[in-house]
């Protein structure tokens, strides 16, 4: 099986980004989950990151748990590759990965609340 940096049409034009080597998991959430709000993402009951999103299932079904090619690239969206790297080493490390949602249209002023009462250690600053 392919990685999917491996599978990227352009691979030879564009450098990998610092996290596009990997290594990559897939995972996905319930499609019902399509509304926009603020995400937490613990491992073992402890804060790692603190999203907004205008849809939680397009955030995690496309971007974070599925690893578009490109994305391993300079150019590409490379949150997602962080994130789900972050997320592929808690799991191997026997971490309890759990996500939690807060659905609200304030996303935006939500999430910046939340980030400076908990400096979560994934978010970057």
């Amino acid at each position: 099986m392919l990685m999917p940096q491996e599978r990227y049409a352009k691979r030879d034009l564009y450098p990998l980004n610092r996290y596009g080597a990997g290594p990559f998991c897939k995972f996905k959430i319930p499609r019902t989950y399509a509304h926009p709000g603020v995400y937490v993402l613990t491992m073992d009951d402890e804060i790692r990151y603190i999203g907004e999103t205008n849809n939680l299932s397009r955030r995690y079904n496309m971007g974070y748990g599925t690893i578009s090619p490109k994305n391993c690239y300079k150019g590409g969206q490379e949150t997602n590759v962080r994130m789900n790297n972050l997320i592929y080493q808690a799991a191997r490390s026997g971490g309890i990965i759990s996500l939690w949602f807060y659905q609200t249209e304030d996303f935006k002023t939500v999430e910046l609340a939340l980030r400076r009462e908990h400096r979560a250690p994934w978010n970057r600053v």
